[in-house]
């Protein structure tokens, strides 16, 4: 603690077990520091460790959301928590001299969140009297986070489905018995971070490659809705 008479040990203070970053903060610096502090002092600055300690630990970091960038009102893509992590991991690196190991990761592009939605749609199809979900259409504006991510996530399906083995992330979820999608498009429209007139996808890399590219997300519903044997649509 800082006061007018300097810095002030406070001997209540009780050490940080794990830092848990959700989405970028308002001022950067602040927050860099902060979390730095307490990763090279294990939860408690007011300890300052030996420069000879060769120790590679922290305390334990969970983070969400790897999207470097978004779209907002500005003509550029904005930083986004992609981008905070990018400047953390960097800064760990060049004052430890070690990586930072994140203990978990959620979140796009990660499995977990798509098992997730997953489950969410099959109750809500049970509960209203519907069979379970066996094609999961996944809509974003991002290939590097949203198309990777439901590409993966199709990938993961498939090997799945031909190992006859469960998923990693089944132990993580209430109740398995939700997830029963064997297939997953990716549908990537161009109302965000994608701009079609200033930007080429990279064909070189698979995962980054759509089921299907679509101008805005209604468009890309007329096309799940035809795909599901609705041809009505097609007049709307």
């Amino acid at each position: 603690m800082i006061s007018t008479q300097g810095l002030i040990h406070d001997e209540n203070f009780r050490p940080i077990d794990a830092v848990v970053l959700l989405g970028e903060p308002i001022q950067w610096e602040r927050s860099l520091q902060v979390i730095i502090d307490l990763l090279l002092t294990d939860g408690n600055p007011s300890i300052v460790p030996d420069d000879s300690n060769t120790k590679h630990d922290h305390i334990p970091i969970i983070a969400c959301n790897r999207d470097l960038v978004f779209k907002a009102a500005a003509d550029l893509p904005r930083f986004g928590h992609g981008a905070f992590l990018t400047c953390l991991e960097t800064l760990y690196k060049n004052i430890s001299g070690n990586d930072l190991k994140y203990t978990a990761f959620v979140g796009k592009p990660f499995e977990i969140s798509y098992q997730y939605a997953e489950t969410i749609a099959n109750q809500i199809a049970l509960d209203n009297g519907q069979s379970k979900i066996e094609k999961v259409y996944f809509i974003g504006d991002n290939p590097d986070v949203d198309i990777v991510g439901a590409n993966m996530y199709n990938h993961l399906l498939q090997q799945t489905m031909n190992s006859r083995t469960s998923i990693s992330g089944y132990s993580l979820l209430p109740d398995s018995k939700y997830l029963s999608a064997k297939l997953c498009e990716s549908i990537l429209v161009c109302t965000g971070v994608y701009e079609p007139n200033k930007q080429k996808i990279d064909g070189k890399n698979p995962w980054k490659l759509p089921t299907t590219i679509k101008l805005d997300v209604w468009e890309a519903v007329k096309y799940i809705l035809l795909m599901e044997t609705c041809p009505w649509i097609i007049n709307c």
